[in-house]
Order: C-alpha cells, then structure tokens, then sequence
C-alpha cells in the first residue's frame, strides 16, 4: 500500500522519534494495529530498516519478554512489538512491562492497547510511555482515513461516508477491518464503488445484530422489528457494546440527516426526538442510573417505539 499521511491522532507521535512504548485504550484500543502500520510505512519510506513482530498471549507466556526485547537485532535499527490486551494479560507481564519501561532498549518499541479503561489508564503512568485515549469519533475516522486508501490502492473508489460504516460495521478495530477490506474490494471488483450495500453483504458485523438496520427500524418505529434486533444484541452485549450502540445509532441519523445512505432522511422532529433519547441513555449509563446498560436502553427503546 502507498504511504499516506498519518492518521492526525497519530501525528504528533510521528512527528518524533519513536517512542519506546505507546498506548491506546478506551475507544481508541482497536487502533495498536494502524499505529503500528504507520510507524512501518514511515520508517521504510525514510529508508530505516526495520522489522515488525505481532505477540500473542501465548508469546508472552513462552517467551522471556524483556530478554527478547533487549537483544537487538542483526537485520533492523528498530523492532516493533505490538503486544496483546492488557485487559487479556497476567498481571506478571503487566508488571513485566512496567519494569522494563524503567530502563528501555533503545531498538525495541512495544504498542500496547487496553479495553478495560480503568486498568489501562492506571498503566498509562509508566514511564517512557505514550498514552492515548481517542473518543470513538476519531477513531472512526482514523480507520476511515485507512479504509480510502487501502481502496485507492487496490483501484477502487471508498467514499468517505461508506467507509465510516464500514469502519462502525467491524467495531472501529483495525484488525478487523484489515481482515475485511480485501474481501468488499473483492466482491466489488469491476465497478465504480464500493457501497453500503456490498459492505453488508461480505464483511462479517461486530456482532450479531446490525446496528443499522437497528437504528433503521427504530426511525421507523417498527416496534416489532427493533426490539427483536435489539433482544438478540443484548443477548451476547458486553456493558462496553452499549455505548459502541449509542455511537452508531447516533452516526446513522446523522447520515441519514445530510440525506446521505441508501435509506434516504430521517423526518427532522424525529430525529431530534431519538437523538435527545440517545443523549439521555449516554449519562444513564455513566452514572445517572443503577439499572444496567441493556435494562437503560431498553427501556428508551420503548418510549421511542410508543
């Protein structure tokens, strides 16, 4: 692929010389993959020799992490080491880490991405360390950004609205988009662009449910249609999939607002309506209420259906 301008919430990092650690958590954990593909194309493009490694669990328990990390390499300046979830880790290796943070090797450096916010944020005060938690907006947007290019180069057209959902539709994870992006290009191939339409029908969805058509009959209030998409989401939902929910019921109305999609506007009155509701939801599930998040939606969901 081309080497395109980084993301802007990578710039500033870019910018410098490599750090020996970076981290990304809240809305922002499913970006560890894109920071370390924009660190691989810059450096190649100025010529650095580098070379890329993706640790698993499994790695870390089977290899010894800062033997390996403070050996440098015959064949590269640099070693980048994207690592698993913190959340996911022992908290040896979270310890682990922390301890060789105190006095880094200068060749290695190590991405860390975390899901659980509280966790990843008290990790965020080690030293040598970058840390960033991107609101789920700009992280859509930085895969989005990643999305048009990746189709560019493949000799497609991805407008920009398009690649939203695409990057909403897999869950705003890099991983996941990668893994889906050839497979829309692929379905498309020979035609002007990509749309909504080839995104549903190839690319596997963060979950069960498609949010969208969620959000598609809720406009519509197809009570029947709503609760039954929504029932079956709740079913398999983490507390943190609430909030992914509210975000792309939220983009979907405002797409449908500037008369963008393929399902046409959204009737102004209700819009306002579903967005006051969303708004609402948001602060009862950061606190305003002690019922659980699917308990809180829910319960909107029926106001907005009556």
């Amino acid at each position: 692929m081309k080497p395109v301008d980084p993301p802007p919430i990578f710039r500033e990092w870019l910018s410098r010389d490599p750090s020996p650690a970076y981290l990304l958590y809240g809305d922002g954990a499913g970006l560890a993959g894109l920071l370390a593909r924009s660190w691989e194309g810059k450096l190649r493009a100025e010529g650095v020799p580098i070379e890329s490694f993706r640790w698993t669990l499994e790695d870390l328990a089977r290899e010894s992490p800062t033997a390996a990390w403070r050996s440098p390499s015959f064949f590269s300046r640099l070693r980048i080491f994207t690592l698993p979830d913190l959340a996911e880790m022992k908290k040896a290796h979270r310890d682990e880490i922390k301890a060789y943070l105190e006095s880094p090797e200068p060749s290695a450096t190590l991405i860390l991405h975390g899901t659980d916010f509280r966790q990843a944020r008290g990790f965020s005060t080690a030293r040598n360390l970058l840390s960033d938690a991107p609101r789920e907006e700009k992280a859509v947007e930085a895969l989005a950004r990643h999305a048009v290019a990746a189709a560019a180069d493949g000799g497609a057209k991805l407008t920009r609205e398009s690649a939203l959902f695409l990057a909403r539709w897999v869950g705003a994870s890099f991983d996941a988009l990668d893994a889906e992006i050839g497979k829309v290009l692929a379905f498309a191939a020979g035609r002007a662009e990509v749309v909504e339409e080839d995104i549903r029908a190839v690319c596997v969805s963060r979950g069960a449910v498609d949010p969208f058509r969620l959000a598609e009959s809720l406009v519509r209030k197809d009570g029947k249609a709503c609760l039954a998409l929504f029932r079956r989401f709740a079913a398999v939902a983490e507390p943190d999939d609430y909030h992914k929910l509210n975000g792309a019921v939220a983009w979907f109305l405002r797409s449908r607002i500037q008369g963008k999609g393929s399902a046409g506007g959204v009737p102004p009155r209700r819009a306002a309506e579903i967005f006051r509701a969303l708004s609402r939801i948001d602060r009862e599930m950061k606190g305003e209420s002690r019922l659980s998040p699917g308990q809180v939606y829910e319960i909107r969901l029926l106001s907005l259906l009556t």
